[in-house]
This record gives C-alpha cells, structure tokens and sequence, in this order.
C-alpha cells in the first residue's frame, strides 16, 4: 500500500504548521500518542493522492510515506490512516493532490489568477447564454443534475478534499486577479456581475476536470463549456 502526506509549501503540517516532512527523514511524534484516528496523538496521511488535502488547502507539496509503526485506521475514514512515525520516501508532482486530473486543474487555477475584465465580461456572457439555455424546466434540471452527478462523482471516488480544496484556490485566485493592484482601476469599471461570472465559470469548470473521468462528455461539456468558450480560444 502507497500512503501520501500533503503539505505546506514548506514542508510542514497544514494541522500545526511546525512538523516538517522532508524526503529522506523520520518524522516522529513526540509526546502522548493518540488511539483514535481523529486523536491529535496522531500524524495523519492518505491512501489515495486525492483525499491528501484533507484539512489542506492548495497549493500544497505532496509526499510518499512508509508508516514505521502500527497503522491507526478507522472505518468511517476509509482513505485515511495514522501512525506516530514516518519516514518520507519521495517528493511526487503536488498536482497528484487535485486527483488524476490534477495538473489540468492546477493550470485552471495558474490561468484564473490572470483574468481580465474583458475576459470577465466575456464569461459573463458566455454564463448567461448557458443559464439562457437551461430556462425550461426540463434543461434546468438537466444542468442541476449534471452538478450533481459531478459533486456525487467527487464524493464516490474519494476526490472531495481535492474539489474543496482545488474550488477554494480557484475562488482566490479569481478574486486576487480582480484586486491585483495593477489592474484594480480596470477591474472596478467592470460590472459586479462580469466578476462573479468569472468566478462561477471558473468553479464549475474545476470541478468538471477533477472528476472528468468519471461523468459524461456531454456532463462535461456543460460544467467547462462556458470556461473553455472565452479562456480557451486560439488555444
């Protein structure tokens, strides 16, 4: 079994900041030891890349570790173990955290934190005429059937903490484009509504490329459609 610890950009636990993992080191608890799962007396890691974001957030560095001591499990928690020592083997691509489509993910995110007004404007658009097409009631609850299907998809395949965490960075890095100092005089003649566009593009945009392998073409195509209308152009 391969077990996967993410963290920090520097190395350390995203729970205190302080425990460090390094390739090639024992990281050890000290003090009192924990013997439940959820007991602060235990370091954590993952079965599966996907759930290493746990209590994490992106962007992350993500590791191969080996327990070296007895496993704390617990059946509620199916891709999450515990032990009080590891050592860490190697340092893997950080993408692997957002799920196996990760590195699509990640450069959605890279490629948010450069939004436009004008692009802006455009996913506003491009979001209206989407939300156009789904009035009657039967398309309506097509597209929210497709987001369900989506977030179920998340949920079943052990990817929630890589949504949760890959829909928070992209909400932030939407949000820095439109108070990045250089651009806010542009970003701020731009109508509100052009704004939450980008982000809500851009949400159901990652989340149809983490669980893309697991719901339709068609379920695809209506979560990215909008996204890939306006940023993918030319590409």
């Amino acid at each position: 079994m391969t077990y996967y610890k993410a963290t920090k950009p520097d190395g350390t636990s995203f729970h205190d900041g302080t425990t460090l993992w390094r390739v090639g080191r024992i990281t050890r608890l000290d003090g009192e030891h924990g013997t439940t799962l959820c007991n602060a007396g235990v370091l954590h890691a993952a079965t599966r890349p996907g759930e290493s974001l746990v209590g994490g957030s992106w962007p992350c560095r993500l590791f191969e570790v080996e327990p070296r001591t007895e496993l704390v499990t617990d059946a509620k928690h199916p891709y999450k173990v515990g032990a009080y020592v590891w050592k860490v083997v190697r340092e893997l691509p950080a993408h692997l955290a957002l799920g196996p489509n990760g590195e699509t993910v990640a450069a959605l995110i890279e490629r948010a934190r450069t939004i436009t007004p004008d692009e802006a404007e455009r996913l506003n658009a491009a979001w209206n005429a989407a939300r156009d097409a789904a009035r009657s009631a039967a398309r309506s609850a097509a597209r929210y059937a497709v987001r369900s299907a989506a977030r179920d998809a998340a949920w079943d395949a052990a990817r929630y903490a890589a949504w949760n965490a890959a829909r928070y960075a992209v909400r932030s890095a939407a949000r820095d484009a439109a108070w990045d100092a250089a651009r806010y005089a542009a970003w701020n003649a731009a109508r509100d509504a052009a704004r939450y566009a980008a982000w809500y593009a851009a949400r159901d945009a990652t989340l149809a490329l983490v669980v893309k392998d697991l719901i339709t073409p068609d379920q695809f195509n209506t979560l990215y459609g909008p996204w890939a209308s306006v940023m993918e152009v030319g590409r």
